[in-house]
């Protein structure tokens, strides 16, 4: 049951970010486990379940992140991720380029959503044709997306604007990848556990319809077919 991140939580990602090496971290293992590592496994247990049992019958599985980062990756000394994570996510091989939630907590504060969040440009080409093709389905999700306040649309936008597409989808249309947001940098936030777990679980569940939008885009584009006849008209 997570009961919630306590001040303990934030001082071991403050010193993690200030004392990035392998001498302070075994000194601050326990702190980890206890603090950060524990409670968000418990989190990213009791959201996924919630997640499913409002929004059943889709294949997702749950993953919490690891702070050890990849030593291919290692930049000189800093051999630890200085936030955690956990992401929902369909079962698929390249995860990168698929939509999933994810909820992350770092020194600055904590973030939650959905997104795209590293999509191949032919994933992104189905989305545009989508677009063209029948745009109505989009901007009902949009104009729901606009009716609210928890979640905002972010990402980077190509160099160079790509018309085309209704004014109101705009946004939509000319961006290389997409994360529908939610930041706060309230640390007390996460204090309150069951709070949090309806926040996290009522919040993804908002977001699902835009989930079951762009999956059905992702994989005809990995595939190379063409879904939109069926799927978008």
């Amino acid at each position: 049951m997570f009961s919630g991140f306590t001040p303990q939580t934030y001082d071991f990602l403050l010193g993690i970010a200030a004392n990035n090496e392998r001498i302070w971290f075994s000194q601050h293992k326990q702190e980890y486990l206890d603090h950060l590592l524990t409670p968000m496994k418990a989190l990213a247990d009791q959201v996924f379940d919630g997640l499913l049992e409002r929004c059943p019958d889709r294949d997702l599985l749950c993953k919490v992140a690891r702070i050890y980062k990849d030593a291919r990756r290692c930049r000189g000394i800093e051999f630890y991720k200085t936030s955690l994570w956990f992401s929902i996510q369909p079962p698929v091989e390249n995860w990168q380029d698929a939509p999933g939630f994810w909820f992350e907590l770092d020194r600055d504060g904590w973030s939650y959503g959905m997104g795209l969040f590293q999509p191949k440009a032919a994933t992104m080409a189905r989305h545009r044709a989508a677009i063209d093709a029948a745009p109505a389905r989009l901007a009902r999700l949009n104009a729901s997306l606009l009716r609210q306040s928890e979640f905002l649309l972010s990402g980077p936008s190509y160099a160079r604007f790509r018309p085309g597409a209704p004014g109101d989808l705009a946004g939509w249309y000319n961006l290389k990848s997409f994360n529908l947001i939610h930041e706060s940098p309230c640390f007390r936030e996460t204090y309150d556990g069951p709070a949090l777990v309806r926040r996290l679980v009522d919040g993804m569940a908002f977001l699902m319809p835009f989930y079951d939008y762009f999956y059905p885009l992702c994989e005809a584009a990995q595939a190379g077919i063409d879904p939109l006849a069926e799927t978008f008209q």
